[in-house]
């Protein structure tokens, strides 16, 4: 009986890994306005886990359950509830080969390389 309660348990955190979306978000003219209700609209979405939303380079990161919404369904909500105009980042569309100098798209690439359960467990 714990060996299939320890096999249930592995395979809902292997399903269960969160995705990450970066949106622009163009319309916001105060940090203590604007983006509280970026972040106030995006957590309501069902799914999203959590959203830090960077005034000053007008960017809304999201980590949401892709099982539970997608990034076009979070961007429709988003539009529909806010008065902000949002687009998903376009860096994201990089390929894995094509080289980018910024040190966000390096952080990014050396995550990937780890293995599933380096990620899975933080090694």
């Amino acid at each position: 009986m714990k060996k299939k309660f320890i096999i249930l348990l592995a395979i809902t955190f292997l399903y269960s890994i969160p995705s990450t979306a970066i949106f622009n978000v163009e319309g916001m003219t105060c940090p203590s306005g604007c983006a509280p209700k970026v972040t106030n609209a995006a957590l309501q979405i069902k799914g999203v886990e959590k959203c830090d939303v960077d005034f000053d380079q007008s960017k809304a990161t999201i980590i949401y359950d892709n099982e539970k919404v997608t990034e076009t369904e979070i961007l429709a909500t988003l539009k529909t509830n806010t008065s902000f105009k949002y687009a998903l980042d376009s860096k994201k569309a990089l390929k894995s080969g094509s080289q980018c100098s910024q040190s966000c798209c390096k952080k990014t690439n050396e995550a990937s390389k780890k293995s599933f359960f380096q990620k899975l467990f933080g090694f």
